[in-house]
């Protein structure tokens, strides 16, 4: 236990050193789990469970959340304390006599659950213990309020509230929408956004559509229950 707690302590001084925070290190991924991070992310103690992950760079998520089965997140996403994304809804069955595993374990019968991965957009704010369910897509701007619980998808610019989750409105006007999309903003550099009329969205994609800057170039970093390395293997991305 010790020797882990040193390990654990180790590759925690080795994200950070990458611009990248995992406050809860290697340890916060289950065994299978392989994390790919871009700069600039900003992770709590956050149970990972998912196989496969990407986080997108300035992509920050608070303490007590669990990532399940939950394939991508984009870059520039907000989200806050006990946040659940990729919700498993099929690990009973439900057609069966029963519901309880006491069916398919120690016994000749099987039941092989369905997976199907969620998917979170760029520029994506999720509110406090709001839940999202596999297999769900959140396109990119959207808004999810706090406590929500999403079972379908979620259009780019969406704001949804509510137990299933509604549309409420929309962020911007769908003129606003289709230049934002266009835009592809979030794989600018950080520091010329900066620069820009941001809180005039309209200003700002006038500018950005006169002169589109570089697009920025952020290192990846391969996280798993064994250590990390710089970068990630062909095709994890």
């Amino acid at each position: 236990m010790e020797l882990d707690s040193l390990r654990n302590f180790y590759w925690k001084r080795w994200i950070k050193k990458r611009n990248c925070k995992l406050a809860g290190g290697v340890l916060s991924l289950s065994k299978r789990t392989e994390l790919i991070l871009e700069e600039g992310v900003a992770l709590g103690h956050v149970d990972i469970d998912s196989p496969h992950l990407m986080i997108g760079a300035h992509t920050y998520i608070r303490s007590e959340s669990h990532l399940s089965l939950v394939s991508s997140i984009g870059r520039f996403c907000s989200m806050g304390t006990g946040v659940v994304i990729g919700q498993e809804k099929h690990t009973h069955p439900t057609t069966w006599l029963s519901s309880h595993p006491f069916q398919y374990t120690a016994s000749a019968l099987t039941y092989h659950a369905r997976t199907d991965m969620a998917t979170i957009g760029h520029d994506v704010w999720i509110g406090s213990n709001a839940m999202i369910l596999e297999g769900v897509t959140v396109g990119t701007g959207a808004v999810i309020a706090t406590r929500a619980v999403v079972v379908e998808d979620v259009p780019p610019y969406a704001i949804v509230a509510g137990v299933p989750a509604k549309v409420v409105r929309f962020r911007h006007p769908p003129e606003m929408i289709e230049r934002l999309l266009a835009s592809r903003w979030w794989e600018m550099d950080v520091n010329h956004l900066k620069t820009l009329a941001l809180n005039d969205p309209a200003v700002c994609m006038t500018q950005l559509e006169l002169k589109r800057p570089a697009t920025a170039q952020y290192r990846k970093i391969s996280v798993t229950r064994r250590g990390c390395r710089e970068g990630c293997p062909p095709g994890s991305e």
